[in-house]
């Protein structure tokens, strides 16, 4: 029980961590001028706070009391989220899928190097980040593909 509380407590550091980058990253936008450098800032603003809501939902699973949920609750968000996990998720891939084929179509037709580079960022964040809501999908919901 005492490594839990202190996996907890670690966890939530984690969250505050996160959140004080999101408060310097929102200041430091502001001090910018250029779309590019708004644009990264922007990146990692969101990143920050999607690490920080999943760090709160680690801690929630831990701090979970099974036995305080009703059985019928349990036994319908048993059935129910991996479902609707598994629709969204194939709902994102097939959006990302024409996000992929778009970007590359607008890459074709630019040859500044910065725009490309921008495109080419946005593909491969997009590729990973169906890699990782799979690799969620598989481990936390056992969502069969």
């Amino acid at each position: 029980m005492e490594s839990r509380r202190g996996l907890i407590d670690l966890v939530r550091e984690q969250v505050q961590i996160e959140k004080e980058s999101v408060a310097r990253l929102t200041e430091t936008e502001q001090k910018v001028g250029t779309g590019a450098a708004k644009l990264l800032l922007v990146e990692m603003r969101f990143d920050s706070q999607k690490h920080a809501a999943v760090l709160e939902a680690v801690v929630e699973l831990l701090e979970n009391n099974p036995s305080s949920k009703v059985l019928w609750q349990q036994a319908f968000s048993g059935f129910a989220d991996p479902i609707i996990v598994k629709r969204e998720i194939e709902n994102h891939k097939t959006m990302s899928k024409s996000m992929e084929v778009h970007i590359q179509k607008e890459m074709s037709k630019t040859d500044d190097e910065a725009v490309r580079t921008l495109l080419e960022h946005l593909r491969e964040d997009e590729r990973r980040h169906n890699e990782i809501l799979d690799m969620i999908a598989q481990r936390c919901y056992r969502v069969i593909r």
